[in-house]
């Protein structure tokens, strides 16, 4: 770590990786003004981090505040400090709510909620999500949002495989839905060449859907995609199906809007927030809502103009500089 005489905010970089709050954490940290950025150091969930980062920030003097861009707890400090809780998924859905999960966060987070100057998160959902889980007053919880990388765009080069698709974009978590999506792929009224790109990597469970509905041949797998051929992924597809149980925010719907494709997603938590009038939403809990919205999806041309035109308007009211920017603000009060 680089220290510079002036920078003020100790900003934690141990979350960068090829997920949302590793997107959040590299836009973000990469517009912050005055800030020193940490990069090395235990994991930030990890029980060696409780003490270390201890260590660190009780020995803090020349940094006025310290930052997360995610939510790892702080134990100790000798200055303020203010993190960033995306969403409480490991206290609502099944399989993401073990034990030592919701341990985690009733004995470690939610105390460091209670004494952080800020929180920071990322839709109203997950802020009122918050407000109720830590009785905390409104003021001390603020929604920062989300952007949108500049790969994103309806500009530039289109994955063409030959064949028309639509897209999943995500891992395959129980929460991703992506089981109830295949069998809504299944039946729904749409011409059989489609295919269905997942860009997770597929679990025995839904594969064995595949196979039991007999679209081995429909229902393929792109991982480990690059930023860039991931834009290109989203410019060439059909649509962009996004039926998730559980999102703070969901960051698939804004990429897909931005880069000139209609889009399908759930109308609960932060979804509908997120998509407005943008999208076709849908029930996730029922197979039968979500096949009549792939059909609506693929076959009707006109909806699917209006969503795109909509869905770039919509995509311009998010920014990580703005997103930045009211982080910078609220650290620098």
């Amino acid at each position: 770590m680089n220290l510079k005489e002036n920078n003020y905010i100790l900003a934690d970089g141990r979350w960068q990786g090829n997920h949302g709050i590793g997107r959040f954490s590299t836009e973000v940290l990469a517009r912050l003004k005055q800030t020193d950025v940490l990069t090395s150091g235990p994991g930030p969930l990890s029980a060696q981090n409780l003490i270390w980062q201890s260590w660190l920030l009780t020995r803090q003097r020349q940094h006025r505040i310290y930052f997360s861009p995610g939510f790892n707890p702080v134990l100790l400090a000798n200055i303020p400090f203010a993190f960033t809780i995306h969403d409480l998924i490991h206290l609502h859905i099944p399989g993401k709510a073990g034990l030592a999960k919701k341990l985690f966060y009733n004995m470690l987070i939610k105390p460091s909620a209670q004494r952080a100057s800020m929180i920071f998160t990322v839709s109203e959902y997950s802020r009122q999500d918050i407000l109720e889980w830590t009785g905390l007053p409104s003021e001390r919880v603020l929604v920062v949002g989300n952007g949108i990388s500049a790969a994103f765009s309806a500009d530039g080069p289109s994955y063409d495989p030959g064949f028309p698709y639509l897209l999943h974009v995500g891992n395959t978590k129980g929460h991703k839905n992506v089981g109830r999506l295949v069998e809504a792929f299944a039946q729904a009224n749409i011409d059989k060449n489609i295919r269905l790109i997942c860009t997770g990597n597929l679990s025995g469970q839904i594969l064995a859907i595949i196979r039991k509905r007999g679209l081995e041949n429909r229902v393929i797998s792109h991982t480990n995609l690059s930023e860039t051929q991931l834009s290109s992924y989203y410019r060439g597809a059909l649509g962009v199906t996004f039926p998730s149980l559980f999102e703070g925010f969901g960051l698939p719907v804004l990429e897909a809007m931005a880069s000139g494709v209609p889009v399908l997603t759930s109308d609960v938590t932060a979804l509908p927030e997120v998509a407005g009038d943008a999208a076709i939403l849908v029930d996730p809990y029922q197979v039968d809502a979500i096949a009549y919205g792939l059909e609506k999806l693929a076959n009707d041309q006109a909806l699917r103009e209006r969503l795109i035109a909509a869905g770039k308007e919509r995509a311009q009211n998010f920014s990580w500089d703005a997103t930045a920017n009211r982080i910078q603000q609220a650290l620098t009060i």
